[in-house]
Formats: structure tokens, C-alpha cells, sequence
């Protein structure tokens, strides 16, 4: 549809449905894609463009003296139809559309108003953004197409769906929807929308996704069956669908189908307000649906403007009005002239193009909802804002290089791109329009409720409005009064994962599962959560505790020595005497104050500083010791090298605390002849302090209390001696000696042999075969230090005592550590006692060497929490360290089978979780047994029948002769008393555990068997019949066709069709073992999968139709004279036949398990007991108690009279 201007704007719309793309055979020029399926809401969208340009065209203010054309296309819903349409707009390749000679001129369309389907919007922008071409879609909201690196040209007047899925969670937080569906189409529109909701709910802490499904372009029936099965297995209530109106409505077929109800639905503006769904048929489903809808406007003078539309007359239909005569033609069921052959013959009119719109109720005139068709129109009208503000520009002052202007003899479309990013205007129904930095518009959104009415009708109403604010973000209005809920309780459905925590408890999130799925944990003693879905529980403060509901701190129970009760004032008395006692003392200490000071009850470790206090004594421990006061016992210390083989602690007072102390101490080595090199040693005499052996000095005067010449001043007076050099050193008790327990000495041994054989090696170096420059050695004469050091990194020896020695890269020797064990003796001696070691990593330790200092004699217990047991799993409590945490019982369905359990594992599907919940049982099995009652009751049935039936042949043979017996053909009776028998026999296939030869001989023996017996009853109904038409004049050829052959024959012939659909059935799609794990969750059901749904329904069927047949003719023929007309007993027979299986069919598909077998063996039994008793029943009557009706004239109506 086109309309030429000074400037054309093109446009791409959705006029028809569905296109028929021609065969690419490459072997001719191919034909030009046909669309059909004329869409009149399409078309009133492409009326909307045609109307904004003519309003703006007769507007003097905008766009003076410039006329606006257009070039408007259908895009057919196919992308490549759409893509095809705008290059050919843009590049001029329409035949109507020629640029001046010299190629200058303003280019053939320089905006596109579309598409209206996001991905058709993907690929034509990716385009057009290469030539700066502006494109402003009225209906694409894919949030991608915001990404202006790639789309650099693109606009629209919706709202991307980055808004729409932000305006879904404020939803979801309104109603408390935490634990929600998502279904979306498997296209760009839907799958970025299911990208993006995730992420924003993730973000925003707004609920969880129970599930994610993408529904299937086309009808695919087993995707769809699955989809809706997880729906309705679901606890989720809440389903959001995004999705266009194409994609539900095969969906909505299967929920139907299925009788999905109860859900709350959320739709998306793509099917909002589409009234296809809008039926009585679905409105028990989607009543109710939320929706988030296209901001509805109003455009006047709209509907006059399509009231004045016409048809070409002309038939210009390869450039013109070729649309409006298609909307003509399917709204008056006419052609223009000439019309299609046959036309007129079928009773076909021509159209005149005098018809009247206000005539006929189209669509069309519909002006009342305008959303999409409001989009359109604020797309026109700025492109020509951008337009006008281009034209408007003064020279010299533009914005282009050289402060240039736009102009139309020279328009580029990057030109009006510029302005279209900068367009701001009010539309006339109050809407601002403008683009920000992305090309989106101001987002806003109306919310809107299918009110489903009492006469059935539905209304989609306005309940609120979704807008986005500058200062408070996605801001929610909505009218909940207005709502209309489809539920039962007419209130929001709840629809959690898990219910919230109340408080007094915490939320732990379960393992594996979304953040909306937890358990509710008490809150600990001393600990309380005072708010709905707790975090963690918090602690009380010091002087309160936790009520009994663990949700509030209550004050704690006081409790102190009153001054009113006798035991304070006792001490109240004895405290005032001591004070005043204590006064007086200290009057005397002051008086007395140079006098030594011996304190009995002060205790205080600063006392100790002898600096500060140098006459202060006392006969009391210093609060060093106050671990001894407290009395603090049942503690298993684990002290480090600093302490491990220290004296001080090793005391008959402190033992009955530190007994059994484990510790870490350092290697005990033994260095030989230690002890008599340190015999050896001798002071110096010479006094050489300043280089020479002072320590030695300063040790043998500590050690023998003596002093070296010269001694100090007053030594000699106050008795001191002087220090000759002769003394021996064994003649006295001294430390130095005690060689059993070398430790930090051993390591200054090592640490001098390291140094000594790494100076061994740098001097056994060979000189030009050395480690450094030039192959170079160390010397003694220039020895450097760093030169030691290169060797010290690689010593490696071995001790006297058996110790190797080396370094690792980090200078660390190889780490060794004895484990001690403080150890009291019966005599109350303390013996530190090596009871294992440590080497690097690895534990060494004799359990039965160590001493535990406790009643049992066992090591302590030390855990947080206990362990969890199997059929548990670990909760860590909030806020403590990993060794504090709960022990959740597992799910049904789920064990844990080893101690302290981190999660808890699911059970394969044929196995169940225990009582305890620590291992998997097997599930119980069912199917139907001989040996329970219900099973025993129906083989017991079906062998009675097999009887029966095997003694009504027993009477028939032994009474051949007889005429009842011989009566209508005898041979059929006898098969059918065969088939009979067949009949009760097949029953048992349904009964035991199924195997593959009994699936697939049940139901095809249960079909042959069944047909065989309708045959036979079918073909002794129609030899009645045709007996009787033979008897009367002209009717005796009837009888040819109903000979003993024929009746074989048809009897073969029918059940040979029922064989035929069993081996079909068979060998297509055959029956085989099932364990159905589906009905129940501790149990599997062995069943038989028919394999072929439509094998039964064909085998059912095609009994039914036999038996109805012969139930038909028996019918017509109960009224022929005859004083036994089998035709009644066949009738009655027929009618008990029906009844049975109708009542089956309802009743097998309700019946889970074993009793939907159970239902089908008493069908079989019910139906052929009823044939048996009808059918024979009477004639074995006759036989044995009434011999004298079995006669040829009583049978005939001539004999007897009763």
C-alpha cells in the first residue's frame, strides 16, 4: 500500500497469517511468496500509519509545506517476506520509486515504521544500522535490541521486555508469589525474556523458578504432554507464560485436555488482550489470568477516517491500494471485477466499492482498545518531529560538520537519526514521547484482570499500571478490589516453595534446591529471631533470655545477697567489723612502715614485680595460679613446645589440673661425650673477660657462690669466698650436667655440623668444575658468605644419633616432633613421657601409653554438636563456626547412609528410603497375584465359566438330536461355546507377574476370542433373519446367500480382521512389561504398557462395532413369529455385552495398577457369563426340565400351549 509524498516512510505490518513460499527448484525463475489468512487487526494497525500521515500532512504547524508519503508492506509473519519488503523500500528498488538523474534527491523511504516481531526486528536493524537508517518497531520488545553497538538505528514506542519482566516480579511481590512457572516460546522474544527474569529474580530477591519450559513452534504432542505434566505436578500455583498467541494454543488444547485448573495465570503483552482465547471453552482455565498490557490510547477523528476508506476501482493492485481492496473482498464476501472463474456460478457477487462499513460488523471499527495501533501512531508522529526539527534548523548553526543543516534535495537518513534520538513531544491523548540513551521509550504499562461474567462472557478490565519513575524505580498501582480471582476462595492463590519460618526459627536452605525451598530451624537456648523468615537467629544480651517460643528476650531471674535477709546481714556485721579491724592495722603499718611485709590473702600477680615491691612476701599463689582456685578440673590441655617439657608446671598442686597434658615437643636428641666435655671445662684465670671465657666465669660463680679475684667490695667481709679454679664440677647438683633430655641442644648441634660440612664441601670443590662464575670455587682466603650459603641449601647428612639433616627450599629442616604425655606417677612424682611423633604430616601415637586424667580413663569427648546419625543430613547454624550445625531428617525418598552427612541422596527410582531414612529398600511390588483374594476370586470365576461352559456342550452333544439343539444352524452354537470358553480362559493372561509372552498374548487372545463369539452371534442372527424372509412368497433366494459355507466363511472372514489388527498392533508398537513407578511413591507397579494406545482403541472398537451390529439386526428381527425367536435371547445378550464395556472404559482409565487389570478381567468375565446365561441358559432350561417344549411343533408355535 503506497501513497507518494516529498518524504516516504515505510512500514512493515502483519496483514495475513500464513504465506506459501515457492518451490526453489532452480530451474526457473521462481514465483513471488502468496500469503493468505487476511488479518483485519493488522490491517486496522496499517490504516493507523495511513491516518498519522494524513492528520500530519493537514497539520500547518508540523511539517509545513512538505507531504508525507508511504510505502507499507505485509510481512506475512515470514522474516524473509519482511526483510525482502524494507531492502526493497530502502533501496529503491520499487518501480514506482525513481530518483532524480543525477541520483540526487531524498532516498526512496528514510524511516521504517516495524517490524512488529522481535526477531524479524533483529535481522532487518542489524541491516539498516549499517546505513543509519532509522527503524522504529511499534510491538518488538526483545530486551537485545537495546544493545546499541549492535542495533545503533533501532527505536521503539514499547517498552523493552527488560521493563516488562521487572513490572512481572513487582507482581509477584504484591500477591507473596515466591515459588512460580515459567513457560516461553522458543524464539528471541521468549528466551530473552526467560534470561532475563532469571537474572532479575536472582537479583532482586523476588521469588524462585520451579520450573522453566520451552513450548514447541509446532503441534508436538509428547513435549506438550510432558510440559503440562510437570505444570500439574508442580506446587508451584503461579504460571508465567512469554509467549505469542501462536504458541498457546496447542498448549492450551493439552491443559484442557488434561483439566489443569487451579492456576493463576501471568500473561505478557503479547497476548494480554487477544481474544482467541477469550472462549467458554477456556475460560474455566484462564479466567482470572494477570496481564501486563500495551498502554491503551485514544487517536480521534480514527474512526471517521476509516469510514471514508474506499477500494481501488482501478485495479492498480501492483502499486496502490491493493490492501484496502483485500479487506474489502473478505469483509463483503465479494470480488472486484474480473473475478476468479466460477465466481458468479457458485452464487458469488461482485463487488461495486458503494458497500457501507457502518453496514457490517468488522473488526475494523473497533476503535475502543487501541494499543498496539497507539504504538504506530507515536512512532509516525516522531519521525516527523524529528523531521520538523530537522527542517527547522538554521544555517550555519546545524549540528552536522561545518554547522550544516539537513535539507530534502540532499537527506541523508544518519540526518534524521540525529533528531529522532532528541524528539520530545505530547501526544493529544497526554502522553510524552521520547528515546532514551538505548532507543526506548518512557515505559509504561497498563495491568489488566479477565473478568469472567455470570453469562458466561469475558471482560479484560484495567486494574493498575506498571511505570518506571526516576526517583523510585518500577512503581505498582493496582486496584486488588477490582480483581477477579478463579478460585473457589475468590481470594490470590498461595503459591511458596516453603512455608515461611515463624518467628522464633531460622531459615536453612536445603541442599540442592532453590533459595526458596528451606527448612525452619528452631532457634537455640539463649537465642531468638523476632521476625517472619529469620536469617539466623540472634543472640539475647547478657542479662536476658530467650522466652519459650524463642521469639522475644525476656528479662532474667535476679538473684543477690539482700541486705534484708539474715545471711546479709551477718555479713554485713562481720564486713564493717573488718574494716574498722583494718583501719587500725593500717595505723600501725604506717607507723611501722619499714617493716617487711608478709600478706596471707593478697593475691594480685602485679605483687610479684620485686622492682616495685622488693619487702613484699606472701604464702598465697598469685592469680598466675587461678585456674588451681577455681578448681577447674575435667579438661584435656594440648600444649605447644613453649611449655610441653617445662618443671615449673610439674608440681603435686597443679598436677590434679595438668595431668595427661598431650604436647608437642622439640626432637630429644643424644650427642656423645657431651657430658664429659662439659666435665672438662675450666674458668679463666687470666681474666680475659673482653674476648674470652666470661661465661664459663659467670657460671662458676653461680654455680659454687663464689667470686674471682678481684671480688667485689664487701664480699670477703660478708663471708663470700673466692673462686680458686679447682673446683669440681661433679661435686655439685647442677642443670648444666642433665644430658637425658637434650632438646633445643640437640638442635645447636645440628645446626653447627649443617654449617661445618657445608663449608666441607665448597673446599672439596674441584677449581674449574665449581657451581659459579666461570666455573669458579670458594676459597678460604676470599670466602664470601652467600658462597656457604649456595652449599648450606644442599646439606644433607646423617646424625650420630640417626637423624637426617637437609634444608627445603624454604631454609626449613624436615619437620619432627615428639609427642609427650605428662604422666603422674602413684607416688605423686610427675614423668613427661614420649608416647609417639610427628613427621610432616604424619601421626605416630600409642593409645595405650597415654595417661587420661579423667574417671574413665578415656579420652574426653570435645564436639560442638553430635554427629549426625545416618538418615540425617548437616545444617550449619547461622553465625557459628562449621562445627555447630542441626541435623535435618532426610525427605521421604532420600537417605543418608554414613555419619555427619552433608546432603542426603535420592533413592533410583525402583528403591524407597527406609523408615530410619539410612538405606534403600526395595519398593514394594504389586500387580495382580494369584495369590490374594482378588485374584484367587477371579481365576476361581473364570474356571467356573470354563465349566459351564464345557458342560452346556456336554448337554448340546449328548442332545444333538434333539430340535432346539439343532435349531439355527448347531455347528455355530458349538463354536460359540468354544469361543466362550476361549473367552474365560484369556482372563487368566491378566493375572500373575507380567511377562513379555503374556503382554502380548492377553489382549490379542482377549480381541480373537471376543470377535470370534460377536461373529458367530452376528452371522445365527442374520440366518434368522433371512430364514424368515425366505418364508415368505419372493424370499426364498435370500437363503442362498446364508448357506453353511457363507456362515464359515463369515465367521473366518471377521475374525481374520481382528487377527490382522493384533499382529499390526504386535509387530509395530508391541505390548511389553512395565514397572510403573508413577502411581505411588514406596511402590512399583508391574503392569503391561500397551504400547499402542491406538492398537486398543482399534481392537475395542472394532468389537463394538460387531456386537452393536448385532445387537441391530436381533433387534429388527424380535418380532418374527416363532415360539423361540433366538432373536431376543440375542438382543438381551447384545444389550448386557454393551453395558459391560461402556462401563469399562470410564473405569479402566480411572483404575490404577493392578485393578485397571483387575476391571478389564471382570469385564471379560461380566460380558461373557451374560452371553452364556442369555444365550444358553434358556435352551438348557428346556432341555432338562422342560423336554416336552423341545419338540419341532412346540418350537414352531403348534404344539404346546403355555
Amino acid at each position: 500500500m503506497h501513497k507518494a509524498g516529498d518524504v516516504v516512510l515505510g512500514g512493515t505490518f502483519r496483514i495475513h497469517f500464513f504465506s506459501v513460499l515457492p518451490d526453489l527448484s532452480f530451474t526457473s525463475d521462481p514465483q513471488q511468496p502468496t500469503c493468505h489468512g487476511f488479518d483485519v487487526v493488522g490491517f486496522r494497525r496499517v490504516q493507523t500509519m495511513a491516518f498519522a500521515i494524513d492528520e500530519i500532512n493537514r497539520n500547518s504547524n508540523l511539517l509545513p509545506n512538505v507531504t508525507l508519503g508511504y510505502s507499507l508492506y505485509d510481512n506475512c509473519v515470514k522474516l524473509g517476506i519482511a526483510f525482502r519488503a524494507v531492502l526493497s523500500a530502502v533501496s529503491g528498488k520499487e518501480e514506482q520509486i525513481i530518483l532524480d538523474e543525477t541520483c540526487a534527491g531524498t532516498p526512496p523511504v528514510i524511516g521504517i515504521v516495524g517490524d512488529p516481531f522481535s526477531t524479524h526486528s533483529l535481522a532487518i536493524s542489524s541491516v539498516l544500522g549499517l546505513f543509519k537508517v532509522p527503524m522504529v518497531s511499534y510491538f518488538a520488545t526483545c530486551a537485545c535490541l537495546s544493545d546499541r553497538q549492535k542495533f545503533p538505528s533501532f527505536f521503539r514506542t514499547i517498552p523493552s521486555d527488560a521493563f516488562q519482566v521487572k513490572a512481572m516480579i513487582q507482581i509477584l511481590k504484591r500477591f507473596g508469589w515466591s515459588w512460580a512457572g515459567l513457560l516461553v516460546s522458543d524464539d528471541d522474544y521468549g528466551l530473552q525474556a526467560a534470561r532475563s527474569l532469571q537474572s532479575d529474580l536472582a537479583h532482586s530477591g523476588g521469588g524462585c523458578l520451579a520450573y522453566l519450559e520451552v513450548l514447541p513452534w509446532g503441534n508436538d504432542p509428547d513435549k506438550l504432554r510432558r510440559i503440562v505434566d510437570v505444570m500439574k505436578k508442580s506446587t508451584a500455583r503461579v504460571v508465567i507464560v512469554f509467549a505469542h498467541e501462536s504458541y498457546m494454543m496447542n498448549l492450551m488444547e493439552e491443559v484442557v485436555r488434561q483439566n489443569v485448573t487451579d492456576l493463576q495465570w501471568i500473561s505478557t503483552d503479547a497476548w494480554t488482550t487477544t481474544t482467541v482465547y477469550q472462549t467458554p471453552d477456556l475460560m474455566p482455565y484462564l479466567a482470572g489470568t494477570l496481564g501486563i498490557a500495551i498502554r491503551r490510547g485514544e487517536i480521534p477523528g480514527f474512526r471517521e477516517f476509516l469510514l471514508q476508506m474506499l477500494p481501488d476501482l482501478h485495479h492498480n493492485n501492483s502499486y496502490g491500494n491493493s490492501m484496502v481492496n483485500q479487506f474489502w473482498e473478505f469483509t463483503f464476501q465479494c470480488r472486484f471485477a474480473p473475478p476468479p472463474s466460477g465466481w458468479i456460478e457458485a452464487g458469488g457477487t461482485l463487488c461495486t466499492g458503494q458497500e457501507k462499513l457502518e453496514d457490517v460488523e468488522t473488526e475494523l471499527l473497533d476503535v475502543s482498545d487501541l494499543r498496539q495501533e497507539y504504538n504506530v501512531y507515536k512512532a509516525v508522529y516522531a519521525l516527523a518531529h524529528a523531521l520538523n526539527d530537522m527542517l527547522q534548523c538554521e544555517p550555519g548553526r546545524g549540528p552536522f560538520s561545518g554547522h550544516s543543516c539537513g535539507n530534502l534535495k540532499e537527506l541523508e537518513p544518519w540526518q534524521l537519526l540525529y533528531y529522532l534520538e532528541k524528539v520530545n513531544f505530547t501526544t493529544t491523548f497526554g502522553d510524552q514521547v521520547s528515546f532514551d540513551e538505548n532507543g526506548d521509550p518512557l515505559a509504561i504499562y497498563d495491568v489488566m484482570n479477565w473478568l469472567w461474567l455470570p453469562d458466561g462472557t469475558t471482560k479484560v478490565q484495567n486494574v493498575g499500571e506498571v511505570k518506571r519513575s526516576a526517583f523510585r524505580g518500577e512503581e505498582l498501582t493496582i486496584d486488588e478490589d477490582k480483581i477477579f480471582w478463579n478460585f473457589e476462595s475468590k481470594k490470590p492463590p498461595h503459591s511458596v516453595c516453603s512455608e515461611s519460618c515463624p518467628p522464633g526459627t531460622r531459615m536453612a536452605r536445603k541442599k540442592g534446591k532453590p533459595v526458596c525451598c528451606f527448612d525452619c530451624i528452631p532457634c537455640s537456648e539463649g537465642e531468638i529471631s523476632n521476625k517472619t523468615d529469620a536469617m539466623e537467629c540472634t543472640s539475647c544480651p547478657e542479662d536476658f533470655w530467650s522466652s519459650p517460643q524463642r521469639d522475644r528476650c525476656v528479662p532474667k531471674k535476679t538473684e543477690f545477697l539482700s541486705y534484708h535477709e539474715p545471711l546479709g546481714i551477718g555479713l554485713t556485721a562481720a564486713s564493717l567489723l573488718g574494716t574498722c579491724m583494718c583501719a587500725v592495722v593500717l595505723g600501725i603499718f604506717i607507723y611501722h612502715h619499714r617493716t617487711p611485709i608478709v600478706s596471707y590473702l593478697a593475691t594480685c600477680s602485679c605483687l610479684s614485680d620485686r622492682q616495685k615491691y622488693p619487702s613484699f612476701f606472701r604464702t598465697i599463689p598469685s592469680d598466675a595460679f587461678q585456674v588451681v582456685r577455681q578448681n577447674v578440673t575435667g579438661l584435656q590441655w594440648i600444649s605447644t613446645e613453649v611449655w610441653t617439657t617445662a618443671t615449673v608446671f610439674q608440681t603435686p598442686d597443679l598436677m590434679p589440673y595438668l595431668a595427661g597434658t598431650l604436647g608437642i615437643a622439640i626432637r630429644r636428641g643424644e650427642i656423645p661425650g657431651f657430658r664429659e666435655f662439659l666435665l672438662q671445662m675450666l674458668p679463666d684465670l687470666h681474666h680475659n673477660n673482653s674476648y674470652g671465657n666470661s661465661m664459663v666465669n659467670q657460671f662458676w660463680e653461680f654455680t659454687f657462690q663464689c667470686r674471682f679475684a678481684p671480688p667485689p667490695s664487701d664480699w670477703i667481709e660478708a663471708g663470700g669466698t673466692l673462686c680458686t679454679g679447682q673446683e669440681k664440677l661433679e661435686d655439685v647438683e647442677t642443670e648444666l650436667l642433665d644430658v637425658s633430655d637434650l632438646r633445643q641442644e640437640y638442635n645447636v648441634y645440628k645446626a653447627v655440623y649443617a654449617l661445618a660440612y657445608a663449608l666441607d664441601d665448597m673446599l672439596k670443590c674441584e677449581p674449574g668444575r665449581g657451581p659459579f662464575s666461570g666455573h669458579s670455587c670458594g676459597n678460604l682466603k676470599e670466602l664470601e658468605p652467600w658462597q656457604l650459603v649456595y652449599y648450606l641449601e644442599k646439606v644433607n647428612f646423617t646424625t650420630t644419633f640417626g637423624d637426617q639433616v637437609s634444608f627445603d627450599e624454604n631454609g626449613d629442616v624436615l619437620a619432627i616432633y615428639d609427642v609427650m604425655n605428662w604422666l603422674q606417677l602413684p607416688d605423686g612424682r610427675i614423668k613427661v613421657q614420649n608416647v609417639g611423633e610427628v613427621k610432616g604430616e604424619e601421626l605416630i601415637i600409642d593409645e595405650d601409653k597415654i595417661f587420661w586424667n579423667f574417671k574413665s580413663k578415656k579420652p574426653p569427648r570435645s564436639v560442638c554438636s553430635e554427629s549426625c546419625p545416618p538418615g540425617t543430613r548437616m545444617a550449619r547454624k547461622r553465625g557459628k563456626p562449621v562445627c555447630c550445625f542441626d541435623c535435618i531428617p532426610c525427605s521421604e525418598g532420600e537417605i543418608s547412609n554414613t555419619t555427619n552427612a552433608m546432603e542426603c541422596t535420592s533413592c533410583p527410582e525402583d528403591l524407597w528410603s527406609s523408615p530410619q531414612r539410612d538405606h534403600c529398600v526395595p519398593k514394594k511390588t504389586e500387580f495382580l497375584s494369584y495369590h490374594e483374594p482378588l485374584g484367587i476370586g477371579l481365576t476361581a470365576a473364570s474356571l467356573l465359566g470354563t465349566c459351564m461352559c464345557a458342560i452346556v456342550m456336554g448337554i448340546f452333544i449328548y442332545h444333538y438330536s434333539t430340535p432346539i439343539v439343532r435349531a439355527n444352524n448347531s455347528e455355530l452354537s458349538f463354536l460359540l461355546l468354544v469361543s466362550l470358553k476361549l473367552c474365560f480362559l484369556c482372563s487368566l493372561l491378566f493375572i500373575g507377574y507380567p511377562r513379555l509372552w503374556t503382554c502380548q498374548l492377553r489382549h490379542a487372545a482377549f480381541g480373537i476370542s471376543f470377535v470370534l463369539c460377536v461373529s458367530c452371534i452376528l452371522v445365527k442372527t442374520m440366518v434368522v433373519l433371512a430364514v424368515f424372509k425366505a418364508s415368505k412368497p419372493g424370499g426364498g433366494t435370500s437363503l442362498k446367500w446364508f448357506g453353511v459355507l457363507q456362515q464359515r466363511g463369515t465367521v473366518i472372514v471377521l475374525t481374520s480382521v481382528q487377527a490382522a489388527i493384533c499382529t499390526a498392533w504386535i509387530v509395530s508398537a508391541s505390548p511389553t512389561p512395565y514397572k510403573n513407578t508413577q502411581y505411588y511413591n514406596d511402590k512399583i507397579v508391574y503392569e503391561c504398557a500397551a504400547g499402542s494406545t491406538i492398537g486398543f482403541a482399534v481392537l475395542l472398537g472394532y468389537i463394538g462395532l460387531l456386537a452393536l451390529l448385532s445387537c441391530l439386526i436381533a433387534f429388527i428381527a424380535r418380532n418374527l413369529p416363532d415360539s423361540f425367536n433366538e432373536a431376543n435371547l440375542i438382543t438381551f445378550s447384545m444389550l448386557i455385552f454393551c453395558a459391560v464395556w461402556v462401563a469399562f472404559v470410564p473405569a479402566y482409565i480411572s483404575s490404577p495398577g493392578k485393578y485397571a487389570d483387575a476391571v478389564e478381567v471382570f469385564a471379560i468375565l461380566a460380558s461373557s457369563f451374560g452371553l452364556l446365561l442369555a444365550l444358553f441358559g434358556p435352551k438348557c432350561y428346556i432341555i432338562l426340565l422342560r423336554p416336552e417344549r423341545n419338540t419341532k411343533k412346540a418350537i414352531m408355535g403348534r404344539g404346546i400351549q403355555t
